[in-house]
């Protein structure tokens, strides 16, 4: 921050991932932060330093700034607001079970700040809501504050660094000068700050979230083809994502995409869609890709079982959605074990993260990931890297019918055969003649 310019005091509401986020990048901004949430036990915790979810380096720079006091943390909204100059608005939106976003938090917020005086503070909506959400809370709070969208685009598990290293910098607002009083505040990053109407900013979040859950489902499609065809999709994807106009990011095949925002925001834009009658084609065959995918991989297993898993004790590598996190929300590992289960198999699952008596779960819970491969075979289900270390031989030495499905692509492939494991991952079968052209390469 400028030295000229003063500390602004930022109010923030709603403590999830998305809301700390905001609370330890605008500490480190240089700002006065007073994070309120509505369950008190999480505010005890967060005032002694405890964070809700799990994400490298977070517990450090939140106590850093605990303790230097450009952090607290009330349960009382009233006096989490008093003498804001923003207010931003982090909580949750999840889905109805039409698939229309759900706004009732966003909703009692709004109503609640209706009642205080907030002498022209800007609200900030950070919560993801449908097309003309924002104008509506505009028109509530008109006189009283003004309002932005101002959409994020973080990373579940890399938040605050995401916070910190945006790529730009959207702001929806009524006019610019409104919008760039947010805008300012990352003036210092030397980024974009794109500023445009309340819609449009609230259809950019969704459809850059739709974008990226597209090219995952294009990944898996191109994979599955590859591995009906024996090809391999990992050369493929990379020989497509070298095109500048295409890009690499979210071109690695898998298990689909879950989590609190790809799924919930394809479902919402759909909604909105069939209200305003237009067709939402391209968004309905993603999900229905991502839909298909678990039970893809689920019927690879099965082939490599022999036709049957019924009575087969399934040993499984990760729960939570992606690796960094504890986040298990719409996270398509829990389908598979539960598609498993419905198979007849035992299973038998371990996540670094994961609580097994948190969750509940067709399975029994493994201290360790060698533990959970005492199994017929195994599907690694998550990302984290500790699984790509385990020894390909001690593996071996569990698995009694050899047989590993990779949902991530994360394990070396000749260590599992040189191991004698009979090894598939997504759209990387390999045929004699492909190990052949491999080696002589």
């Amino acid at each position: 921050m400028s030295a000229t310019k003063k500390p602004k005091r930022v109010a923030i509401i709603g403590t999830g991932y998305v809301g700390m986020a905001c609370c330890i990048g605008f500490a480190e901004f240089g700002h006065q932060i007073v994070g309120y949430d509505i369950l008190p036990e999480r505010v005890r915790a967060l005032q002694a330093g405890i964070t809700p979810y799990r994400e490298a380096g977070i517990g450090e720079s939140l106590l850093t700034h605990l303790l230097n006091g450009r952090v607290s943390f009330v349960d009382d909204l009233p006096s989490a607001v008093s003498a804001a100059d923003f207010i931003i608005v982090a909580v949750g939106t999840p889905s109805h079970a039409d698939g229309s976003a759900d706004i009732t938090a966003v909703e009692n917020v709004v109503t609640a700040l209706t009642q205080m005086e907030l002498h022209g503070a800007t609200v900030v909506i950070r919560s993801t809501v449908p097309p003309g959400t924002s104008e509506w809370i505009a028109d509530a709070l008109r006189g009283n504050a003004h309002v932005v969208f101002a959409p994020e685009f973080l990373r579940e598990g890399s938040a605050v660094h995401d916070f910190l290293n945006p790529d730009r910098v959207v702001v929806g607002a009524e006019s610019r000068a409104i919008g760039m009083r947010y805008g300012d505040l990352f003036e210092h990053l030397s980024k974009p700050v794109l500023v445009m109407s309340l819609r449009n900013a609230e259809l950019a979040k969704g459809m850059s979230n739709a974008f990226l859950a597209m090219k995952i489902s294009f990944a898996n499609e191109v994979a599955n083809l590859c591995d009906d065809l024996d090809a391999d999709a990992l050369d493929v994807l990379e020989a497509v994502g070298y095109d500048k106009r295409i890009g690499r990011m979210f071109l690695q095949p898998g298990i689909g995409f879950g989590g609190p925002c790809f799924e919930k925001d394809l479902k919402s834009l759909i909604s909105v869609s069939k209200s305003a009658n237009a067709d939402s084609h391209m968004l309905s065959a993603t999900l229905h890709v991502n839909d298909r995918q678990p039970l893809r991989i689920v019927r690879t297993l099965i082939e490599e079982m022999g036709g049957s898993i019924d009575g087969a004790r399934i040993g499984v590598w990760g729960l939570a959605f992606k690796a960094g996190t504890d986040d298990v929300r719409d996270s398509l590992a829990l389908r598979i074990v539960e598609e498993l289960a419905s198979q007849g198999a035992e299973v038998v699952a371990y996540d670094p993260a994961i609580d097994g008596s948190a969750i509940n779960l067709p399975c029994t819970f493994a201290g360790s990931a060698l533990e959970a491969a005492e199994a017929d075979a195994l599907l690694v289900l998550t990302e984290w890297p500790q699984f790509r270390a385990v020894d390909a031989w001690a593996l071996a030495r569990r698995l009694r019918q050899k047989v590993v499905v990779d949902g991530r692509n994360i394990l070396d492939i000749d260590a599992m055969s040189a191991a004698g494991i009979r090894y598939r991952g997504v759209g990387r079968r390999r045929t004699a003649e492909s190990v052949e052209f491999a080696e002589a390469g």
